[in-house]
């Protein structure tokens, strides 16, 4: 296993930003590397502690909705959800599932523990 290999994929689906394409498929990373299923379920087994393709995009989205969540309170679900390679009500769901709570919550205990560091 080439942990180089795995970075250089990792590196290119967060830098172009394919999680955000929705009906992203293993095929389609499984081409543009030149790479079998096999070795690319290998290399997510190895270096993506065991996820399987959906659970590794899913974890990028996730990571990247709540940077978004956080840092531009300006956009709403649905925007981040779009920006993700999510729907508004698929965004909803995952995070829930994630973290307990739905990305409005999530905002809210954001702005919560702002008010307290301002007082």
């Amino acid at each position: 296993m080439d942990k180089n290999f795995f970075k250089t994929i990792d590196t290119i689906i967060r830098k172009e930003r394919l999680y955000s394409q929705v009906n992203l498929m293993r095929g389609d990373i499984v081409r543009r590397f030149g790479i079998g299923r096999h070795r690319l379920n290998d290399q997510l087994n190895t270096f993506a502690n065991g996820m399987s393709f959906p659970q590794y995009i899913n974890s990028i989205r996730m990571e990247v909705a709540c940077d978004l969540l956080a840092n531009h309170p300006e956009m709403t679900i649905t925007d981040v959800a779009r920006k993700v390679g999510f729907t508004a009500p698929n965004l909803r769901q995952q995070f829930k599932r994630c973290y307990g709570v739905t990305p409005d919550e999530y905002r809210a205990t954001l702005k919560s523990s702002d008010d307290e560091e301002d007082s």
